[in-house]
């Protein structure tokens, strides 16, 4: 029985990380100033597929609206695949 593999179609990208904005940590500092960001895991960028767009939900800041937490859309990226 042949094993199935998942392909990921288009190149993928690196960006700045739109919750954090590239710092690697949280923005809120909630439990500390050296908390992790938990949208990227404290890279700053985040992979995501080319041809993406600006997301719907938070407009590209990365943030829920009227919260501290992040987007449950993009999750944090910013950018949603088109």
């Amino acid at each position: 029985m042949p094993k199935k593999t998942a392909t990921k179609e288009g190149k993928w990208v690196w960006v700045k990380c739109a919750f954090c904005k590239g710092t690697g940590k949280d923005p809120f500092k909630v439990l500390s100033p050296l908390s992790n960001c938990p949208a990227c895991g404290e890279k700053g960028k985040a992979l995501v597929q080319e041809a993406y767009k600006t997301c719907p939900d938070c407009g590209g800041t990365g943030l829920r609206r009227r919260t501290r937490l992040y987007c449950w859309t993009c999750h944090g990226k910013g950018v949603v695949p088109e």
